[in-house]
C-alpha cells in the first residue's frame, strides 16, 4: 500500500470514527470537502470494509458505511459520570447564554427605537415652534375685538338647545306615525320610507345629539 493510499484510509476512518454515524460514500467525499476525489474515497470505503475496519450495510441499491464499534475506545463509569456532569454544566451555560442574548436583543430594540440626540433636538425645536405659533393665534382669539361674548355665548347654547328637542320631538312624532303606518301596510319598512319620501337621519347621515 502506498503512502498517498495510507493517507486516505487513515482519513477517511478517523473521519467515520469521529462522526460515529453510517454515511454513504458520497456524504463522507461531501464531508471532506473534496479533499480526495469521489472515486478514491469510494475504493477506500471498499478496502476499510474489507479489512473490517469499518462495517458496510446495503440498503437496496446504497451502502452505507459505520466505523466498527468494536475497535472504538470504552469510557468507564467515572468517565461517564464526568461527562454527565460536564454535559448538565453546558446545558447551563447555553441557557444563561440565550437569556443574556434575549436580554441584550431588548436592550438593541430599545436602543434602535429611541430617537438620537440630534432628532431628539431637532423634534424639540420643532415643537417649540409650533407651540410659539399656537400662542400667537390664542393671544389674537383672545383680544379680537369681534369676538364672541359670554352672553352671546349663552343665547347660541340655548338656541341649540331649543332647536335639538324640537329635532327630538318631531321624530318621535314622525316614527309613531310611521309604526301606526305599518300596522295597516302590506309591504316593507323600507318600501314604505321609498313611496313617502320619508328621510330618515341616518340616509341623510346625521344623528341627535347625546343627552
Amino acid at each position: 500500500m502506498s503512502k498517498a493510499a495510507g493517507d486516505v484510509e487513515d482519513s477517511v476512518l478517523h473521519y467515520l470514527k469521529q462522526a460515529n454515524r453510517p454515511y454513504s460514500a458520497v456524504d463522507v467525499f461531501n464531508n471532506l470537502h473534496g479533499q480526495y476525489g469521489r472515486t478514491l474515497v469510494v475504493r477506500t470505503l471498499d478496502v476499510l470494509a474489507q479489512s473490517g475496519q469499518v462495517k458496510e450495510k446495503v440498503y437496496g441499491k446504497q451502502k452505507v458505511y459505520v466505523a466498527d464499534q468494536q475497535n472504538c475506545s470504552t469510557a468507564d463509569d467515572a468517565t461517564l459520570k464526568g461527562m454527565d456532569a460536564e454535559l448538565l454544566q453546558l446545558g447551563v451555560r447555553l441557557r444563561a447564554s440565550e437569556q443574556q442574548l434575549q436580554t441584550s436583543e431588548c436592550q438593541l430594540r430599545a436602543l434602535q427605537s429611541t430617537p438620537t440626540t440630534p432628532d431628539a433636538c431637532r423634534s424639540l425645536q420643532e415643537l417649540q415652534v409650533a407651540c410659539s405659533g399656537y400662542e400667537v393665534r390664542l393671544h389674537g382669539l383672545r383680544n379680537r375685538d369681534n369676538g364672541v361674548s359670554p352672553q352671546q355665548r349663552d343665547e347660541i347654547r340655548r338656541a341649540n338647545e331649543l332647536c335639538v328637542r324640537e329635532w327630538r320631538r318631531r321624530k318621535r312624532i314622525a316614527v309613531e306615525m310611521l309604526n301606526a303606518i305599518m300596522e295597516g301596510y302590506p309591504n316593507s319598512r323600507a318600501d314604505l320610507l321609498e313611496e313617502t319620501g320619508f328621510e330618515t337621519d341616518e340616509a341623510c347621515g346625521v344623528a341627535l345629539p347625546g343627552r
